[in-house]
Protein backbone atom coordinates (compact mmCIF):
# COMPACT_ATOMS: atom_id res chain seq x y z
CA UNK A 1 0.00 0.00 0.00
CA UNK A 2 1.60 3.42 -1.28
CA UNK A 3 1.62 6.10 0.69
CA UNK A 4 1.91 9.88 0.24
CA UNK A 5 4.21 11.99 1.68
CA UNK A 6 5.15 15.44 0.59
CA UNK A 7 8.92 15.49 -0.17
CA UNK A 8 9.92 18.00 2.47
CA UNK A 9 8.49 15.31 4.98
CA UNK A 10 10.04 11.64 3.34
CA UNK A 11 13.45 13.20 2.20
CA UNK A 12 14.06 16.04 3.60
CA UNK A 13 13.22 14.48 7.10
CA UNK A 14 10.95 17.83 8.35
CA UNK A 15 7.42 18.59 8.82
CA UNK A 16 5.09 15.11 9.65
CA UNK A 17 6.23 13.71 12.72
CA UNK A 18 3.43 11.28 12.87
CA UNK A 19 3.52 7.80 13.51
CA UNK A 20 1.45 5.12 12.75
CA UNK A 21 0.28 1.61 13.90
CA UNK A 22 -1.62 -0.08 10.86
CA UNK A 23 -3.06 -3.64 10.54
CA UNK A 24 -5.62 -5.13 8.08
CA UNK A 25 -8.70 -7.28 8.31
CA UNK A 26 -9.86 -9.42 5.52
CA UNK A 27 -12.70 -11.10 5.71
CA UNK A 28 -15.20 -13.56 2.84
CA UNK A 29 -18.61 -14.12 4.55
CA UNK A 30 -18.19 -15.02 7.99
CA UNK A 31 -14.71 -15.59 7.92
CA UNK A 32 -12.06 -12.97 8.94
CA UNK A 33 -8.60 -12.93 9.51
CA UNK A 34 -6.32 -10.06 10.79
CA UNK A 35 -2.83 -9.18 8.89
CA UNK A 36 0.78 -8.47 11.12
CA UNK A 37 0.40 -5.20 13.29
CA UNK A 38 3.27 -2.71 11.21
CA UNK A 39 4.29 -0.19 13.70
CA UNK A 40 5.80 2.53 13.51
CA UNK A 41 4.79 3.79 10.20
CA UNK A 42 6.62 7.42 9.71
CA UNK A 43 7.59 9.37 6.96
CA UNK A 44 10.61 7.50 6.42
CA UNK A 45 8.73 5.02 4.80
CA UNK A 46 6.56 4.91 1.58
CA UNK A 47 4.34 2.08 1.53
CA UNK A 48 3.60 -0.40 4.00
CA UNK A 49 3.70 -4.10 3.06
CA UNK A 50 1.99 -7.00 4.72
CA UNK A 51 3.73 -10.54 4.27
CA UNK A 52 1.24 -12.74 5.18
CA UNK A 53 -0.91 -15.76 3.12
CA UNK A 54 -3.98 -15.55 3.90
CA UNK A 55 -6.66 -18.78 2.96
CA UNK A 56 -9.86 -18.99 2.97
CA UNK A 57 -11.66 -22.58 2.24
CA UNK A 58 -15.25 -23.34 0.97
CA UNK A 59 -15.79 -20.57 -0.71
CA UNK A 60 -18.61 -19.81 -3.33
CA UNK A 61 -17.66 -18.68 -6.87
CA UNK A 62 -19.83 -15.61 -6.26
CA UNK A 63 -17.81 -14.34 -2.69
CA UNK A 64 -17.06 -11.08 -2.20
CA UNK A 65 -13.31 -10.57 -1.01
CA UNK A 66 -13.41 -7.05 1.71
CA UNK A 67 -10.30 -5.26 2.67
CA UNK A 68 -10.44 -2.58 5.78
CA UNK A 69 -7.39 -0.56 6.86
CA UNK A 70 -7.07 0.04 10.54
CA UNK A 71 -4.53 2.74 11.98
CA UNK A 72 -3.87 3.91 15.34
CA UNK A 73 -1.89 7.05 15.65
CA UNK A 74 1.29 6.92 18.12
CA UNK A 75 2.09 9.07 20.68
CA UNK A 76 5.43 10.90 20.24
CA UNK A 77 7.48 8.76 21.82
CA UNK A 78 6.42 5.98 20.63
CA UNK A 79 4.48 4.76 23.80
CA UNK A 80 0.71 4.37 23.61
CA UNK A 81 0.01 4.84 27.47
CA UNK A 82 3.16 6.68 28.77
CA UNK A 83 1.40 9.70 28.71
CA UNK A 84 -0.23 9.16 31.63
CA UNK A 85 2.63 7.92 33.31
CA UNK A 86 4.95 10.95 32.70
CA UNK A 87 2.20 13.19 34.41
CA UNK A 88 2.53 10.86 37.41
CA UNK A 89 6.08 11.22 37.67
CA UNK A 90 6.13 15.21 37.48
CA UNK A 91 3.38 15.17 39.74
CA UNK A 92 5.84 13.00 42.34
CA UNK A 93 9.00 15.49 41.78
CA UNK A 94 7.27 18.91 41.54
CA UNK A 95 5.23 19.17 44.26
CA UNK A 96 4.66 17.22 47.96
CA UNK A 97 5.24 13.53 48.30
CA UNK A 98 1.28 13.54 49.84
CA UNK A 99 -0.50 15.94 47.23
CA UNK A 100 1.62 13.90 44.43
CA UNK A 101 -0.08 10.50 45.76
CA UNK A 102 -3.56 11.85 45.75
CA UNK A 103 -3.91 13.53 41.88
CA UNK A 104 -1.60 10.38 40.71
CA UNK A 105 -4.50 8.02 42.28
CA UNK A 106 -7.12 10.24 40.95
CA UNK A 107 -5.40 10.09 37.45
CA UNK A 108 -5.48 6.29 37.76
CA UNK A 109 -8.96 5.78 38.72
CA UNK A 110 -9.35 8.17 35.63
CA UNK A 111 -7.55 5.59 33.68
CA UNK A 112 -9.26 2.41 34.81
CA UNK A 113 -12.51 3.74 33.98
CA UNK A 114 -11.96 4.71 30.28
CA UNK A 115 -11.38 2.36 27.40
CA UNK A 116 -8.37 -0.05 27.91
CA UNK A 117 -6.02 -0.20 24.52
CA UNK A 118 -5.82 1.68 21.64
CA UNK A 119 -8.55 2.86 19.43
CA UNK A 120 -7.91 1.83 16.09
CA UNK A 121 -10.36 3.68 13.01
CA UNK A 122 -11.04 2.60 9.98
CA UNK A 123 -8.94 4.22 6.95
CA UNK A 124 -9.76 2.56 3.83
CA UNK A 125 -11.92 0.04 2.25
CA UNK A 126 -11.75 -2.45 -1.15
CA UNK A 127 -14.13 -5.25 -2.40
CA UNK A 128 -12.43 -7.91 -4.81
CA UNK A 129 -14.41 -10.64 -6.62
CA UNK A 130 -14.04 -13.16 -9.16
CA UNK A 131 -13.43 -10.72 -12.13
CA UNK A 132 -10.25 -8.87 -9.89
CA UNK A 133 -8.74 -13.02 -9.36
CA UNK A 134 -5.59 -13.20 -11.08
CA UNK A 135 -2.30 -15.85 -10.71
CA UNK A 136 -0.19 -12.83 -10.35
CA UNK A 137 0.10 -9.59 -8.22
CA UNK A 138 -2.24 -6.69 -9.69
CA UNK A 139 -2.87 -3.03 -8.57
CA UNK A 140 -6.61 -2.27 -6.77
CA UNK A 141 -8.54 0.81 -5.90
CA UNK A 142 -9.16 1.40 -2.14
CA UNK A 143 -12.32 3.70 -0.80
CA UNK A 144 -9.97 6.03 1.72
CA UNK A 145 -12.12 7.01 4.41
CA UNK A 146 -12.53 10.72 5.68
CA UNK A 147 -12.03 11.43 9.74
CA UNK A 148 -13.16 14.24 11.20
CA UNK A 149 -9.65 14.35 13.02
CA UNK A 150 -7.49 14.88 10.26
CA UNK A 151 -4.22 14.55 11.91
CA UNK A 152 -5.39 10.77 12.79
CA UNK A 153 -5.65 10.41 8.84
CA UNK A 154 -2.81 6.89 7.63
CA UNK A 155 -1.74 9.48 4.11
CA UNK A 156 -3.02 6.63 1.96
CA UNK A 157 -2.39 6.80 -1.99
CA UNK A 158 -5.98 4.86 -2.41
CA UNK A 159 -4.52 1.64 -4.35
CA UNK A 160 -3.01 -1.62 -2.97
CA UNK A 161 -1.53 -4.81 -4.88
CA UNK A 162 -1.99 -7.68 -3.79
CA UNK A 163 -2.20 -11.58 -5.35
CA UNK A 164 -5.45 -13.05 -5.61
CA UNK A 165 -5.67 -16.20 -6.44
CA UNK A 166 -8.69 -18.66 -6.27
CA UNK A 167 -8.63 -22.77 -6.71
CA UNK A 168 -12.25 -24.61 -6.96
CA UNK A 169 -12.78 -27.21 -4.53
CA UNK A 170 -13.31 -30.10 -7.36
CA UNK A 171 -9.62 -29.03 -8.72
CA UNK A 172 -7.84 -30.18 -5.39
CA UNK A 173 -10.45 -32.77 -3.93
CA UNK A 174 -12.36 -35.76 -5.94
CA UNK A 175 -15.86 -35.62 -6.88
CA UNK A 176 -16.36 -38.90 -7.52
CA UNK A 177 -14.81 -42.08 -8.25
CA UNK A 178 -15.64 -46.03 -8.59
CA UNK A 179 -15.59 -48.74 -11.29
CA UNK A 180 -17.36 -47.82 -14.39
CA UNK A 181 -17.09 -49.95 -18.10
CA UNK A 182 -16.12 -47.53 -20.47
CA UNK A 183 -17.13 -47.88 -24.50
CA UNK A 184 -13.19 -48.55 -26.41
CA UNK A 185 -13.96 -47.27 -30.07
CA UNK A 186 -10.19 -48.34 -30.68
CA UNK A 187 -11.29 -51.77 -30.03
CA UNK A 188 -13.71 -52.55 -32.11
CA UNK A 189 -16.32 -50.75 -29.53
CA UNK A 190 -15.36 -53.02 -26.85
CA UNK A 191 -16.71 -53.05 -23.22
CA UNK A 192 -13.59 -52.58 -20.85
CA UNK A 193 -13.73 -52.41 -17.29
CA UNK A 194 -11.68 -49.58 -15.83
CA UNK A 195 -11.84 -47.33 -12.61
CA UNK A 196 -12.76 -43.89 -12.97
CA UNK A 197 -12.11 -40.45 -10.43
CA UNK A 198 -13.77 -37.17 -11.36
CA UNK A 199 -11.48 -34.26 -10.41
CA UNK A 200 -10.19 -31.15 -11.75
CA UNK A 201 -12.37 -30.68 -14.81
CA UNK A 202 -11.51 -34.29 -16.06
CA UNK A 203 -12.45 -38.31 -15.72
CA UNK A 204 -9.46 -40.09 -15.35
CA UNK A 205 -9.66 -43.55 -16.14
CA UNK A 206 -7.31 -46.49 -15.31
CA UNK A 207 -7.69 -50.50 -15.73
CA UNK A 208 -7.07 -50.93 -12.10
CA UNK A 209 -7.51 -49.14 -9.07
CA UNK A 210 -4.58 -50.27 -7.98
CA UNK A 211 -2.99 -48.31 -10.67
CA UNK A 212 -4.25 -45.03 -8.93
CA UNK A 213 -2.92 -45.78 -5.79
CA UNK A 214 0.65 -46.40 -7.03
CA UNK A 215 0.37 -43.20 -8.63
CA UNK A 216 0.32 -44.10 -12.64
CA UNK A 217 -0.65 -42.12 -15.12
CA UNK A 218 -4.49 -42.61 -16.06
CA UNK A 219 -5.22 -44.65 -19.24
CA UNK A 220 -7.43 -42.73 -20.88
CA UNK A 221 -8.65 -39.01 -19.63
CA UNK A 222 -11.93 -36.98 -20.41
CA UNK A 223 -12.48 -33.64 -20.25
CA UNK A 224 -15.51 -32.31 -18.30
CA UNK A 225 -15.77 -28.93 -18.93
CA UNK A 226 -18.64 -25.96 -19.50
CA UNK A 227 -18.34 -26.88 -23.38
CA UNK A 228 -19.20 -30.72 -22.03
CA UNK A 229 -22.89 -31.92 -22.97
CA UNK A 230 -23.50 -34.87 -20.36
CA UNK A 231 -26.70 -36.60 -20.77
CA UNK A 232 -28.27 -40.20 -19.87
CA UNK A 233 -28.76 -42.52 -22.89
CA UNK A 234 -32.34 -42.67 -23.84
CA UNK A 235 -31.63 -45.56 -25.06
CA UNK A 236 -30.11 -48.31 -22.72
CA UNK A 237 -30.18 -47.72 -18.84
CA UNK A 238 -26.98 -47.50 -16.63
CA UNK A 239 -25.39 -45.39 -19.43
CA UNK A 240 -24.23 -41.70 -19.77
CA UNK A 241 -22.95 -39.93 -22.45
CA UNK A 242 -20.29 -37.55 -22.43
CA UNK A 243 -19.97 -35.03 -25.54
CA UNK A 244 -16.78 -33.20 -26.37
CA UNK A 245 -16.07 -31.04 -29.67
CA UNK A 246 -12.21 -31.17 -30.78
CA UNK A 247 -10.83 -29.57 -33.58
CA UNK A 248 -14.57 -28.74 -35.16
CA UNK A 249 -15.15 -32.85 -34.31
CA UNK A 250 -17.85 -34.12 -31.67
CA UNK A 251 -15.73 -36.64 -29.32
CA UNK A 252 -18.40 -38.96 -27.76
CA UNK A 253 -17.75 -41.09 -24.84
CA UNK A 254 -19.75 -43.85 -23.20
CA UNK A 255 -19.55 -45.47 -19.22
CA UNK A 256 -22.04 -47.91 -17.83
CA UNK A 257 -22.27 -48.10 -13.93
CA UNK A 258 -23.29 -51.05 -12.35
CA UNK A 259 -26.81 -50.00 -10.71
CA UNK A 260 -28.94 -47.42 -11.68
CA UNK A 261 -28.53 -45.40 -8.43
CA UNK A 262 -24.62 -45.16 -9.83
CA UNK A 263 -25.93 -43.82 -12.57
CA UNK A 264 -27.61 -41.22 -10.95
CA UNK A 265 -24.47 -40.78 -8.77
CA UNK A 266 -22.10 -39.92 -11.41
CA UNK A 267 -24.33 -38.39 -13.78
CA UNK A 268 -25.31 -35.89 -10.71
CA UNK A 269 -21.99 -35.64 -10.00
CA UNK A 270 -20.68 -34.57 -13.67
CA UNK A 271 -23.01 -32.13 -14.40
CA UNK A 272 -22.59 -30.40 -11.14
CA UNK A 273 -18.58 -30.55 -12.23
CA UNK A 274 -19.46 -28.85 -15.67
CA UNK A 275 -21.32 -26.04 -13.93
CA UNK A 276 -18.35 -25.34 -11.75
CA UNK A 277 -16.12 -24.74 -14.50
CA UNK A 278 -18.69 -22.49 -15.75
CA UNK A 279 -19.10 -20.47 -12.83
CA UNK A 280 -15.19 -20.17 -11.73
CA UNK A 281 -15.14 -18.71 -15.20
CA UNK A 282 -11.16 -17.94 -15.77
CA UNK A 283 -10.09 -19.50 -12.56
CA UNK A 284 -11.20 -22.65 -13.82
CA UNK A 285 -9.56 -22.41 -16.41
CA UNK A 286 -5.67 -22.06 -15.54
CA UNK A 287 -4.94 -24.08 -11.99
CA UNK A 288 -3.40 -20.98 -10.36
CA UNK A 289 -1.20 -22.17 -7.06
CA UNK A 290 -2.11 -21.48 -3.49
CA UNK A 291 0.19 -20.46 -1.07
CA UNK A 292 0.61 -21.86 2.48
CA UNK A 293 0.76 -19.76 5.05
CA UNK A 294 3.95 -20.83 6.25
CA UNK A 295 5.90 -22.43 3.33
CA UNK A 296 5.25 -19.28 1.21
CA UNK A 297 5.85 -16.28 3.64
CA UNK A 298 9.53 -16.12 3.23
CA UNK A 299 9.72 -16.95 -0.66
CA UNK A 300 7.10 -14.57 -0.54
CA UNK A 301 8.59 -11.66 1.08
CA UNK A 302 11.97 -12.30 -0.45
CA UNK A 303 10.92 -11.23 -3.80
CA UNK A 304 9.98 -7.93 -2.73
CA UNK A 305 12.31 -5.09 -3.57
CA UNK A 306 14.91 -4.16 -1.28
CA UNK A 307 15.10 -0.80 -1.61
CA UNK A 308 13.22 1.74 -3.16
CA UNK A 309 12.94 2.04 -7.11
CA UNK A 310 14.60 4.72 -7.18
CA UNK A 311 17.89 3.62 -5.59
CA UNK A 312 17.71 0.69 -7.94
CA UNK A 313 17.08 2.13 -10.93
CA UNK A 314 20.67 2.03 -13.55
CA UNK A 315 21.75 4.51 -15.59
CA UNK A 316 22.21 2.38 -18.64
CA UNK A 317 21.23 3.70 -22.21
CA UNK A 318 21.92 1.41 -25.59
CA UNK A 319 22.45 3.12 -28.72
CA UNK A 320 21.40 0.69 -31.89
CA UNK A 321 22.47 3.81 -34.70
CA UNK A 322 25.57 4.29 -36.19
CA UNK A 323 25.93 7.00 -34.91
CA UNK A 324 27.51 6.77 -31.35
CA UNK A 325 26.49 9.34 -29.04
CA UNK A 326 28.19 9.21 -25.43
CA UNK A 327 26.02 7.34 -22.96
CA UNK A 328 25.66 9.09 -19.25
CA UNK A 329 28.15 6.44 -18.32
CA UNK A 330 31.24 7.94 -20.29
CA UNK A 331 30.22 11.55 -19.08
CA UNK A 332 30.40 10.87 -15.82
CA UNK A 333 32.93 7.94 -16.22
CA UNK A 334 30.42 5.01 -14.77
CA UNK A 335 30.03 1.33 -15.07
CA UNK A 336 26.68 -0.02 -16.18
CA UNK A 337 26.11 -1.02 -12.73
CA UNK A 338 26.06 2.54 -11.23
CA UNK A 339 22.68 3.33 -9.80
CA UNK A 340 21.00 6.53 -9.36
CA UNK A 341 21.83 6.51 -5.74
CA UNK A 342 25.35 5.87 -6.24
CA UNK A 343 25.82 8.31 -8.38
CA UNK A 344 23.83 10.67 -5.90
CA UNK A 345 26.09 9.73 -2.68
CA UNK A 346 29.51 10.12 -4.36
CA UNK A 347 29.02 13.86 -5.66
CA UNK A 348 30.89 16.29 -3.49
CA UNK A 349 27.71 18.62 -2.99
CA UNK A 350 24.42 17.64 -1.07
CA UNK A 351 21.70 17.24 -3.79
CA UNK A 352 17.65 16.80 -3.35
CA UNK A 353 18.21 13.14 -3.82
CA UNK A 354 20.33 12.83 -0.47
CA UNK A 355 18.18 12.60 2.72
CA UNK A 356 18.55 11.70 5.98
CA UNK A 357 16.46 8.74 7.90
CA UNK A 358 14.15 9.60 10.72
CA UNK A 359 15.56 9.20 14.13
CA UNK A 360 13.18 6.65 14.67
CA UNK A 361 13.65 4.70 12.06
CA UNK A 362 17.25 2.62 13.23
CA UNK A 363 15.67 -0.49 11.51
CA UNK A 364 16.58 0.16 8.23
CA UNK A 365 16.22 -2.60 6.72
CA UNK A 366 13.04 -4.36 7.50
CA UNK A 367 10.15 -3.56 9.89
CA UNK A 368 8.96 -5.33 12.78
CA UNK A 369 7.73 -8.95 11.60
CA UNK A 370 9.96 -9.01 8.59
CA UNK A 371 8.54 -6.54 6.47
CA UNK A 372 10.41 -4.72 4.08
CA UNK A 373 10.37 -1.29 3.94
CA UNK A 374 10.16 -0.31 -0.06
CA UNK A 375 9.81 2.98 -1.42
CA UNK A 376 7.65 4.23 -4.08
CA UNK A 377 9.17 6.93 -6.64
CA UNK A 378 6.30 10.24 -6.27
CA UNK A 379 5.47 12.11 -3.65
CA UNK A 380 3.66 15.63 -3.01
CA UNK A 381 4.00 18.85 -2.93
CA UNK A 382 1.05 20.12 -0.98
CA UNK A 383 -0.71 18.37 2.03
CA UNK A 384 -4.35 18.00 1.43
Amino acid sequence: MPLIWRDTDHFKNKGDYRRFAVFCLVRIGTEIYDTTLLCPIDRSLTDLTFPDVLIFNQIPSDFEFRLEVYSHILQDDMSIASTPRKIKKTIHSSISRTVGKKLAASLRDELNTGKIGPHFELMATARLSLDEVHDSIHTHDMQVENLENRSHQLPLFGHFCCRLAAQPDCVSQESCSGDLTVLDGGTGRQWVFMWGQLQAFRLDLWAKREHWEQGQDPGRSITVDRETVIQPSKTVTKEIRISNFCEGKEDISVIRTKTTDDQQRWLRFLVQHAKDHLRWKHAAEKIMEIQSPGSARHSFTRQLRGGSLYDETPLIESVSTDYHRPTVQEIFGMTPSTSLSSCASSSSSPTFRERSHSSGGSNKGRLAGGTVRTHWPFSRSSQD
